[in-house]
């Protein structure tokens, strides 16, 4: 039974994906160039923002690869991105699926006047039982601008479900102490920096796990198994 949760969250994620936000009042910026994630059922939307400037702007948005279920792909899945300003006075959505006809979604601004913050929105699909969703991409080029990424702390200093034992929610503090919603206490600290690995212990169990944006804690080897998924 300690495992059961781990052995139903099989997904595929993409090495490369940055980091995305899953609160909608406060959307991660964009850079220049290509960037990635990975949508997910079970964590909900992630939200992107960055700035068109007065001309012509243009927004790519990439299906790149469906997330499979037990190593079959499951041809259904769907991607929805809704483009809004930040005041929401309007709305322009498209959807995008792994074929490839229907795999690219451009939006385009031709002669704005003001500069405007725009708020990108990657919805997975509405599914609460199965993992579905998949690797995308997101392009913004012409007049555009981006916010250079703020000085964040520690990525683990977050709030968890856990999806082993019963510790139910999990509260990881800057000051390397954790705490459960089940009155576990434990303590985390950095095992390697770069690559986001981390040691987790709670009472008497030890873990070794990663932090991968919008998803949360994995196992370093096996990164299609949630040890703490994250919280919105």
């Amino acid at each position: 039974m300690k495992n059961l949760s781990l052995l139903i969250a099989l997904f595929l994620m993409s090495p490369a994906a940055r980091a995305q936000s899953l609160k909608q009042a406060d959307p991660y910026p964009l850079e220049a160039g290509i960037n990635r994630g990975t949508s997910d059922s079970l964590v909900g939307v992630h939200y992107w923002y960055f700035y068109a400037l007065p001309g012509n702007s243009r927004v790519v948005v990439r299906f790149k690869q469906d997330t499979t279920l037990y190593g079959a792909s499951v041809n259904n899945t769907t991607l929805t991105i809704t483009l809004t300003d930040e005041k929401r006075t309007w709305r322009n959505t498209k959807v995008i699926t792994p074929k490839k006809n229907s795999s690219e979604a451009t939006f385009t601004a031709e002669k704005v006047k003001t500069k405007m913050k725009i708020i990108v929105a990657v919805a997975p699909p509405n599914q609460n039982l199965l993992r579905m969703g998949g690797d995308y991409e997101i392009e913004a080029d012409g007049d555009v601008q981006f916010d250079e990424l703020k000085k964040a702390a520690d990525p683990i200093i977050r709030t968890y479900d856990s999806k082993v034992n019963s510790y139910g929610t999990i509260k990881f503090f800057a000051d390397g102490t954790l705490e459960s919603s089940d009155g576990s206490q434990g303590t985390w600290k950095v095992f390697d920096s770069e690559k986001r690995i981390y040691t987790v212990v709670i009472e008497k169990e030890r873990f070794s796990v990663q932090y991968r944006p919008g998803y949360g804690l994995v196992k370093p080897a096996e990164p299609n198994l949630i040890v703490f998924q994250e919280l919105r």
